[in-house]
């Protein structure tokens, strides 16, 4: 395995209200692909800082970062199939929030939204199923702090999930 590269620390954060998940829509790596939001942490930024930060750009929804709930890798190099990540990096290590809205705008939109971002939605949690998203093991988490919200954090591995 080549030690060339470098890692990308990113925080994501999982917003639920009223049996939604707050989504973003994208064209990559595929049309109609959705996420969490989320993004690349900054020098002197706490994870949970950066998932407040990185929600706020995508979606104008001001959150608060509760509570760690997964980390999770993803390695490019290890799946033949895999599609390069935006940034760059060679290795991806994102932890993953839950979040409370601190205020929420009347319509929903970012000031620094992603390139391929093309909306940001409001999903309800009985449709994750029947749409495209990353990673493919959202559902399972967003329903597992649900079902049990004192449930501890979750290390999740090289979680390979960016082609489903």
């Amino acid at each position: 395995m080549p030690d060339e590269g470098w890692i990308r620390n990113a925080a994501t954060g999982i917003v639920v209200k009223d049996r939604h998940l707050l989504m973003i829509r994208e064209n990559w790596p595929r049309p109609d692909t959705f996420f969490i939001p989320g993004g690349g942490q900054k020098p002197g930024e706490t994870l949970a800082e950066c998932a407040e930060r990185e929600v706020f750009e995508e979606t104008g929804v001001r959150v608060k970062a509760e509570r760690l709930v997964v980390l999770r890798e993803y390695i490019p190099a290890r799946h033949q199939d895999s599609v390069a990540m935006l940034s760059g990096a060679t290795h991806r290590l994102e932890a993953m929030f839950w979040c409370d809205i601190v205020e929420e705008p009347a319509v929903l939109g970012g000031h620094h939204e992603d390139g391929p971002q093309t909306g940001t939605e409001w999903i309800p949690l009985s449709k994750l199923a029947h749409i495209r998203l990353l990673p493919p093991s959202l559902p399972r988490i967003v329903h597992a702090v649900l079902d049990d919200p004192a449930e501890g954090a979750v290390y999740l591995g090289e979680d390979y999930g960016y082609l489903s």
